[in-house]
């Protein structure tokens, strides 16, 4: 006991200690600083003309990201072909990583926390680039492990897809930044382990290594040497993941003690590898990888005595909760499909990867047929998610994650009595946290904070109906095909769709496209595809745009029924009033759709972009509108927002969406004006983040993500 309390002291000082370092080495944002970084060739990412790197400070020792645009195709072959390790001088704007400013969003600046990163350097300007020489032995060893992996990339960069992602993710754990995108079922069926590094190949090394070590007739003692010693080598070639640190450390452990001729329980491995990986990342256990990690090893020394349906049930469930408060959605056949999937990858996928490296060399011809095996998996992967099956639970209560977890082991004690007591207690729980997450008492307007754009979301009380108006988007400048990014930042998806899906909400009643601006519906397409939408409202003549034929039309599935509407328009069950357009237009500016209700105790109205012209006609044609709550128009510009309208509609609060440093100066200082001179209270994304209006009854309240967000902490 007195040892188990002197081990937790221990490793809370190493939490401490390494909390008050983090804190003394993150640098305090600064729009010009030099620094001078150690930079690995395997650490280098590319992506159209993005060029992202996890990179060293050597005169602070610490890790940080490097963010550079990339000025000419030349200089893109340099960074996608380059195989030694660098020593750049860098001036750039240091930085902490962003804060999120929407609910649920994923917090990037915890995460890299996590990865002991405390700072980034984005719009870089390189000074000067040299090449990286070891110092020692240890240097050298290092410095080569990396630029072998660097070589192997390019290597497996030539090999046909999928079999090109399959190697680059199981073997070196490098995995392109659109690689879930483009093969989605993977995450939706919970396979997502499956392609990261972690004790699957760990242990394929360590038995693939000693295999070799024993056909050249080493003794065992030096075969256990040799593998204990390769591991770390192993480690860096992986890529250095935190998913590693357990596994490399269990095994390491398990040597350890066969070298000793020592027995050791698993439970004794486990611990040990636990104290290990806090010892060396102290923030393991605060990473959904690490956690599942951890988790799953635990559970599966619990699989002894039980069956392999048993076994896969289990390793199914165990995750669950932790899936539920980090992900919110759940597949039916996630369950069977790694039952079948985990056997199948070591058995076939694996093999096949390492055949694929061999062949690649020896008989290139036989690449296609092992590239045609791969995408038959790939392909049954995504047919099988796409069935029916999805779940869209929402955010699991994290106070209720422990407590799920004990009784999903429960559920396969020895004793009948604990399992009917853990089946009644789990699944009510599980229960009454869907019914309160999916129909809530209250309702809610939530402002997104989206940038330059707009995007807000509607759900009446007890779910009755789910609006979202507008997406948000980004206007980009023309681009050149080497420059166009695969990957990047998606906040149809980051933002909008997580939130929803955050929530219980799996399928929109309605999808509101004001007009055809792209920072209004350029991410209608990612909404499309990634959810259920059952109407799509446009302005009357929109259809026969090319906003629409090209941003939205190829995107629409079947059962989605697009409607064009004008304030004549009676949409029963639609929770608005539309107010506008008059007539058909070309879903410019002018023609936005305006839209009225009342939220509890406040009338609100909104009209996407909407100059004043547009405000007043409205005003003359509803002389009776009042309004509580005001979207202002167009970002608050000064376009929009009439003050006579504004004193008519006797408006008591306003919401401005708008992007911090935008190019367009939203929201204009006469606006603001307005709105003091009016003694309008203004909520704005700026400042606020993401803005939400509660209601019940004629009760209400806001509630912001932030109160005065400032980017420079």
């Amino acid at each position: 006991m007195i040892a188990a309390l002197l081990i937790s002291l221990l490793f809370l000082l190493r939490f401490f200690n390494f909390q008050s370092t983090f804190e003394a080495k993150t640098l305090p944002n600064n729009d010009q600083t030099t620094l001078r970084l150690r930079i690995f060739a395997d650490d280098v990412a590319v992506d159209g003309d993005q060029l992202k790197v996890k990179a060293f400070d050597q005169q602070r020792k610490q890790k940080i990201l490097m963010y550079a645009t990339i000025g000419s195709e030349t200089e893109k072959l340099f960074w996608e072909t380059n195989q030694k390790n660098l020593s750049c001088l860098v001036n750039g704007r240091i930085s902490k990583p962003m804060r999120p400013t929407n609910f649920q969003q994923f917090d990037v600046r915890s995460y890299y926390h996590t990865q002991s990163v405390s700072n980034q350097i984005s719009k870089v300007r390189f000074v000067k680039i040299s090449v990286l020489r070891p110092k020692n032995p240890y240097d050298w060893i290092v410095f080569m492990t990396h630029r072998l992996r660097k070589l192997l990339i390019n290597q497996l960069d030539k090999l046909p897809s999928p079999l090109s992602d399959y190697a680059k993710a199981l073997l070196i754990g490098n995995v392109d930044s659109d690689f879930y995108d483009r093969y989605p079922g993977v995450t939706n069926l919970g396979l997502i382990h499956l392609f990261s590094i972690s004790g699957f190949q760990v242990s394929y090394f360590a038995i693939f290594l000693r295999k070799i070590l024993r056909k050249i007739h080493l003794i065992k003692e030096h075969n256990t040497i040799v593998t204990a010693l390769f591991l770390p080598i192993f480690f860096i070639f992986a890529g250095g993941v935190q998913s590693l640190i357990r596994p490399v450390a269990a095994t390491e452990l398990s040597l350890g003690a066969s070298l000793v001729k020592a027995r050791v329980s698993k439970e004794l491995i486990w611990s040990g590898a636990l104290m290990i990986g806090l010892f060396i990342s102290p923030m393991i256990l605060f990473n959904i990888g690490g956690q599942l990690s951890y988790l799953l090893s635990f559970a599966l020394m619990y699989t002894y005595r039980l069956g392999t349906f048993k076994t896969s049930l289990l390793m199914s469930l165990a995750s669950l909760p932790i899936v539920l408060a980090a992900k919110y959605s759940w597949h039916f056949l996630s369950m069977p499909a790694n039952f079948i999937a985990i056997p199948i990858f070591g058995i076939f996928i694996l093999p096949l990867v390492f055949l694929a490296i061999a062949v690649q060399i020896i008989f290139p011809p036989v690449l296609g047929f092992l590239n045609f095996v791969i995408q038959i998996f790939t392909e049954s992967v995504e047919w099988i998610a796409r069935l029916p099956g999805q779940i869209y639970f929402g955010k699991l209560a994290d106070f209720l994650v422990i407590p799920l977890i004990c009784l999903i082991f429960m559920l396969f004690d020895r004793k009948k009595i604990r399992q009917r007591v853990a089946a009644v207690l789990f699944t009510s729980i599980l229960a009454v946290s869907f019914f309160v997450i999916h129909f809530p008492k209250d309702g809610e307007l939530t402002t997104f904070d989206i940038g330059q754009g707009d995007s807000a979301f509607l759900r009446t009380p007890r779910n009755q109906q789910t609006v979202l108006m507008d997406t948000g988007g980004r206007v980009g400048l023309p681009k050149k095909p080497w420059q166009i990014t695969k990957g990047g930042s998606n906040q149809g998806q980051s933002i909008i769709v997580n939130y929803l899906q955050s929530i219980g909400v799996g399928r929109l009643d309605y999808l509101v496209l004001s007009h055809g601006d792209m920072d209004h519906i350029g991410n209608a397409k990612d909404i499309l595809n990634l959810m259920s939408v059952k109407h799509i409202l446009i302005p009357a003549g929109m259809k026969q745009t090319d906003p629409f034929k090209i941003q939205l039309q190829p995107f629409i599935k079947a059962g989605t029924q697009v409607i064009e509407v004008t304030n004549s328009s009676n949409l029963p069950g639609f929770p608005f009033k539309i107010l506008h357009p008059f007539g058909q237009g070309k879903a410019e500016n002018e023609d936005s759709i305006a839209l009225w209700t009342t939220l509890g105790p406040l009338r609100f109205f909104t009209a996407g972009d909407l100059p004043k012209e547009g405000e007043n006609q409205i005003s003359r044609r509803f002389p009776g509108l009042k309004v509580d709550l005001l979207k202002l128009g167009h970002h608050g510009s000064n376009t929009s927002s009439d003050a006579e309208v504004l004193k008519k509609w006797q408006v008591t609060y306003g919401l401005i969406s708008a992007g911090r440093h935008n190019r367009y100066g939203h929201p204009k200082a006469e606006v603001i004006s307005l709105m003091d001179k009016l003694h309008v209270h203004v909520f704005n994304t700026q400042t606020n983040g993401a803005i939400r209006f509660r209601y019940t009854g004629h009760k209400g309240f806001f509630e912001t993500f932030t109160r005065d967000f400032d980017d420079t902490e």
